[in-house]
């Protein structure tokens, strides 16, 4: 998968948590300490995330890296 792909399914995985979590992305912007647009760009797999991003947006989403990454299927991780 390239990288371009990785963002996206990353990014499809971020929407869909936030969604179930009902939460607005300046919601989860607030909670993650970036603004709106940023979460926007995360989503559809414009922006890469960095390590520290990621963890931040498991912990804010209930979820784990792992998930979002694509590695296991369940959106609480567990």
């Amino acid at each position: 998968m390239d990288s371009t792909a990785i963002r996206k399914q990353i990014g499809h995985r971020i929407k869909v948590r936030r969604v179930e979590l009902d939460l607005k992305q300046e919601d989860l912007g607030a909670r993650v300490g970036v603004p709106q647009s940023q979460i926007s760009e995360w989503e559809i797999g414009r922006r890469a995330l960095r390590i520290e991003q990621a963890i931040a947006l498991a912990k804010s989403l209930d979820t784990t890296v792992g998930y979002l990454a694509g590695e296991v299927d369940r959106g609480n991780g567990r």
